[in-house]
């Protein structure tokens, strides 16, 4: 199927190329459209999170991020074509298109097999032309229930757990694209029951979810996270999901809520749990407010799933550079899967994501480490010998099983 793509994308090249008309027509402006949703179509069919076209001094590459690595494609958009294409994509965004020297965002509803695509684009000037990115919101059809988010049994438990307290606040934290509004739109799905009322504060609103009260803030309007947290203490909510902590002030007021009775659910861009901690000590929130609202943590990855049409077993031999990663996992004759690469994956070995989670539950002993303020290195000791798991050690027992690689975990940790 690759091939036939890249054979229809460029042949609408030449097509629109050949639309030059004695200058008065620079190219074959129905082919451009057609190119245009021919893009978006295939990042669609590859289950891309982002497609890119990036300027160079020739031409306009483009890359496609599958199961979150970017993938380059053999097609070269011409130079010729750039701003025709770019232009395009702005229309279809409700951009400027004779805005070409600073950053624009803009929004696209394109039509696929029946299905409204939600189509994020942000466009960027860079020294060889504007660089678009155009993000994919809702690809996948269906929402994922708790269970089918890759929970060991016993984060799972723990992660059931802190979201039906009936107060306090449970962080989720990742880099970029790592699934914590997925887990945090599972977790509202588990609490959606008609005695309570579920609101969310988001921006963007990514999955409409049936029976919950959602808002898209509007920051230029005056509804940000703070004018909406403001609004909901006066709103009789139960529970709360609020995107982002993404200021001091978005912390404190997301802390003063929790103080008042509710469960509050947000994320936090930290790299595991207990960082959570002292991110939020940097934020200027005292540690007997952080010990009184703080429930649990979240810290999660997404590595990519091996591929089950070209798995093989291998054996790890002793001494091995994965001998010494697996550490006390290693055993002599243990066998690990790996995956040689086939069409149903691109060559790359991996279909899909999978997540991995370090689930940190705020017990007696962890509260009075907050309040003495352990160092980051005591804090971490403590946390583990308090029963967490780390996110490598969760890693390493999807390994074993199966799910994933030495090699892919290795370069998400």
């Amino acid at each position: 199927m690759q091939t036939d793509e890249g054979m229809l994308i460029r042949g609408l090249v030449r097509q629109a190329l050949r639309g030059a008309d004695s200058g008065r027509q620079a190219v074959n402006t129905a082919a451009v459209v057609k190119l245009a949703d021919c893009l978006l179509e295939r990042a669609i069919r590859y289950r891309a999170s982002d497609l890119h076209l990036e300027p160079q001094v020739d031409n306009v590459k483009l890359r496609y991020r599958i199961d979150g690595l970017l993938r380059q494609e053999e097609e070269l958009i011409p130079v010729q074509l750039a701003g025709f294409l770019i232009s395009r994509l702005k229309v279809m965004a409700g951009m400027d298109i004779a805005q070409h020297q600073k950053p624009q965002d803009g929004h696209i509803e394109f039509s696929y097999e029946g299905r409204s695509i939600d189509i994020r684009t942000s466009s960027m000037p860079t020294i060889h032309g504007e660089l678009m990115v155009c993000r994919f919101m809702n690809i996948d059809e269906g929402l994922l229930r708790i269970e089918e988010l890759g929970f060991s049994p016993v984060n799972q438990r723990i992660f059931l757990e802190l979201i039906h307290k009936p107060a306090g606040l449970v962080i989720v934290c990742a880099p970029v694209n790592n699934g914590k509004t997925t887990t945090l739109y599972a977790a509202m799905q588990e609490l959606n029951q008609p005695e309570y009322n579920l609101v969310t504060l988001e921006d963007p609103v990514e999955h409409t979810l049936a029976g919950i009260n959602q808002v898209q803030l509007n920051p230029r309007g005056g509804l940000d996270y703070v004018e909406g947290l403001k609004s909901l203490l006066r709103q009789d909510t139960d529970q709360i999901l609020l995107g982002e902590i993404r200021s001091t002030e978005t912390a404190e007021m997301a802390v003063r809520i929790a103080l008042t009775g509710h469960l509050l659910l947000t994320t936090l861009h930290t790299e595991d749990s207990v960082a959570v901690i002292f991110r939020l000590r940097e934020m200027g929130i005292p540690p007997y407010l952080i010990a009184a609202t703080l429930t649990g943590v979240v810290a999660q990855r997404l590595v990519r799933r091996c591929c089950p049409h070209c798995q093989e077993e291998y054996e790890v031999p002793a001494g091995s550079s994965e001998a010494m990663l697996l550490g006390t996992a290693w055993q002599s004759g243990l066998k690990l899967k790996r995956n040689r690469g086939c069409g149903h994956c691109g060559s790359s070995g991996y279909s899909g994501r999978l997540a991995l989670q370090e689930v940190l539950m705020i017990t007696p002993a962890i509260k009075g480490a907050i309040l003495q303020e352990l160092d980051r290195q005591r804090f971490q000791q403590l946390a583990e010998r308090e029963g967490m798991l780390t996110l490598w050690q969760d890693g390493i027992a999807k390994v074993l099983s199966g799910q994933t690689t030495l090699s892919e975990l290795k370069r998400v940790i």
